[in-house]
């Protein structure tokens, strides 16, 4: 019997590069240690193609897709290039066959979508540090597309159905991956990585909530939350990404909650879901 195709693991992942700190605060370690049991559950659900939307990846004109081969070189983060987090090598490989078709049903669907394709493209710092933790053999193959700042939630949505439905047709077995913080409360100042703390503890108790529903599969109280999460903490890209995994079919499955904590002020999360059903 052949293995099923489409949704076969799915994660919301931070996507700050102090994952990759060499000497990390205590919640920074939790966090990295949370996207590498990822990468684990990924390889034993026998994941071939990570589909990926990073908030740090964001366009104002329709959505880009990645259609270089193999992405190399390295980052300089423009935030934290004076660390030793900064600088993020990568080398990636990407599913072109299946960002073709992905890219297709898009444009089918009327959105705009657009082909991107050209030597020294800056892949963003959440794609290259989730890439480093989730997959350091390089066993995966990625399809990418960036996350639109003006895009209405519901077109968000109708990147991840057609994310999955080209998935399917190309017989892939894909891990789904969001890369996306919490609240967004960025601490304006040095502080050493032990002093660590989520900025405000309304927004800690706002992202704990959110959390809560995810982990319960409550989709529509999750939903229902989002515009009050965006507002009340500041939620990163206003927590739009969500709809990436609701199109994806991701969210009406319970979550488990790998890791929760502070990453400079702001929150961040590792949450995966293993489907019960796949396409």
């Amino acid at each position: 019997m052949a293995e099923p195709t489409g949704v076969v693991a799915a994660a919301l992942v931070p996507g700050m590069p102090q994952l990759l700190a060499k000497d990390p605060a205590p919640s920074w370690a939790d966090l990295r240690a949370g996207v590498e049991q990822v990468g684990e559950e990924f390889r034993a659900a026998g994941v071939d193609t990570v589909v990926l939307l990073s908030t740090q990846w964001f366009t104002v004109l329709g959505h880009q897709f990645q259609l270089d081969p193999n992405p190399r070189g390295e980052r300089l983060d423009e935030n934290w290039y004076a660390y030793d987090y900064g600088r993020i090598s990568y080398d990636l490989r990407v599913d072109t066959d299946l960002t073709e078709r992905w890219t297709d049903l898009t444009a089918a669907r009327g959105l705009q979508a657009r082909r991107t394709r050209y030597d020294g493209f800056p892949i963003d710092t959440g794609t290259v540090t989730i890439s480093r933790l989730l997959d350091p053999g390089r066993r995966f193959r990625y399809a990418l597309v960036s996350c639109n700042l003006y895009a209405e939630v519901d077109s968000i949505a109708t990147l991840g159905e057609t994310a999955v439905a080209a998935a399917a047709e190309r017989g892939r077995r894909v891990g789904v991956v969001v890369v996306s913080g919490l609240s967004s409360g960025l601490i304006q100042r040095w502080i050493e990585p032990a002093e660590d703390a989520v900025a405000t503890p309304e927004q800690d108790k706002w992202n704990r909530r959110v959390l809560d529903a995810l982990v319960r599969g409550d989709v529509e109280e999750t939903l229902a939350l989002r515009e009050d999460f965006a507002r009340e903490a500041a939620a990163d890209s206003q927590f739009r990404a969500l709809a990436f995994l609701l199109g994806a079919g991701v969210l009406t499955d319970p979550g488990e909650l790998l890791a929760y904590g502070p990453i400079w002020g702001t929150g961040a999360a590792v949450v995966s879901w293993r489907p019960r059903t796949s396409h």
